[in-house]
């Protein structure tokens, strides 16, 4: 004890501090320790910081729950307006065949035309693809002039604002300018949304994790939320092409703009996240652009060579649809001249969602051809 006491008393004077005081200093330090103790027990949360949880992931909205509710069982399902070569070099022939393949898409002989779709006051998202920096005659992304057909038929039913958008695959910037769409999109006055990832939000395409034994990709990922948050409707305007992982590319290849994050891994699955983006999107409409139809070298081409007006067709044609899988199969085996048989993520689609009622859906296009519900006119 005494040697203690010197100690202390030895302390106290190289430090200046008396006795009391460090006994003081002392017992308030075991305050604090035991305050704090207390506290980290009173404010423990075995769920997460101060019980707050993230947020719940969105749901995408049903695009065309509206049209389906009043879509009639006599009404086509899949309409292609088929024009000629040199139509090509006309915005204003394109915009016929356009208004044409919608119009086939209306039983009354095309008294409503786009209105069966958009409604006035509607904010409509165009999705195109504006993948690669290729000048259209490339055929690698959609043809800016049906993109300018689309928007000026939206504007004609009312549509109070048409968002253009997509997320390339090279150079966001640099595509749009090259493809012709940006400058096509402004002129007609649409927005024109280039994705960055601030535009994203975590979606959940499926609950809980995907199955990759039932061919599945996407749990919760994040999408490119903005224009779709936005928009009532939505319409997918995909160039059909060859494509070197997935046999081809077509409308459900299309939603393949609205991934978000490290979107390149799915790349080792390729049918599984096609059929699954299907399967996310419930579009307005698709009206898929024939006019020129990369036959090989998907998706990205870069020769003249690569590309045939209306591939096998052998006349430019724009594609009307209300059903995204059987357009894929028509689109597969009218415009590139390949069997729908051999293409995997059609079955895979059919598999997921063959089954909801909310969709208008056909495993094959030729289940509407003998119902006389694909109608093919000339313009």
């Amino acid at each position: 004890m005494a040697n203690n006491e010197r100690s202390e008393r030895e302390l106290s004077a190289s430090s200046g501090v008396t006795r009391r005081e460090m006994l003081i200093r002392g017992g308030a330090t075991v305050a604090l320790a035991g305050a704090a103790a207390i506290g980290a027990k009173l404010l423990y949360d075995p769920v997460g910081d101060a019980g707050l949880q993230p947020p719940p992931a969105i749901q995408l909205k049903d695009y065309f729950g509206k049209i389906k509710a009043e879509y009639p069982a006599s009404a086509p399902r899949i309409s292609t307006a088929f024009g000629r070569p040199e139509y090509l070099e006309s915005p204003d022939k394109i915009a016929q065949m356009v208004r044409a393949a919608i119009g086939g898409l209306d039983e009354k002989g095309g008294s409503l035309g786009i209105r069966r779709f958009i409604s006035r006051g509607d904010t409509v998202c165009i999705k195109p693809n504006v993948g690669f920096d290729r000048g259209p005659a490339l055929g690698a992304t959609t043809n800016p002039d049906v993109v300018r057909a689309v928007i000026r038929l939206c504007r004609e039913a009312g549509a109070k604002r048409i968002i253009v958008a997509d997320n390339p695959i090279e150079d966001p910037a640099a595509c749009f300018a090259k493809s012709g769409i940006k400058a096509a999109a402004e002129a007609e006055g649409a927005e024109v949304v280039i994705h960055a990832d601030a535009h994203d939000a975590p979606v959940q395409v499926r609950p809980g994790s995907p199955d990759p034994a039932r061919h599945e990709a996407l749990g919760t990922w994040p999408i490119f939320w903005k224009p779709l948050k936005e928009a009532d409707k939505v319409i997918g305007i995909p160039p059909i092409k060859d494509h070197n992982l997935c046999f081809a590319s077509m409308g459900m290849k299309n939603w393949y703009g609205l991934l978000g994050g490290r979107r390149n891994q799915f790349h080792q699955a390729i049918h599984n996240i096609i059929s699954d983006l299907g399967f996310m999107m419930k579009p307005t409409l698709i009206v898929a652009d024939g006019t020129r139809v990369m036959m090989k070298n998907g998706p990205t081409g870069g020769r003249m060579e690569d590309i045939r007006i209306g591939g096998v067709a052998g006349a430019p044609a724009i594609v009307a649809s209300v059903d995204q899988l059987a357009c894929d199969s028509y689109c597969l085996q009218k415009l590139l001249g390949r069997d729908p048989a051999n293409l995997q993520y059609l079955q895979f689609a059919w598999d997921k969602f063959g089954g909801d009622a909310s969709r208008i859906v056909a495993r094959h296009w030729q289940e509407y051809h003998g119902p006389g519900l694909v109608v093919e006119a000339n313009v």
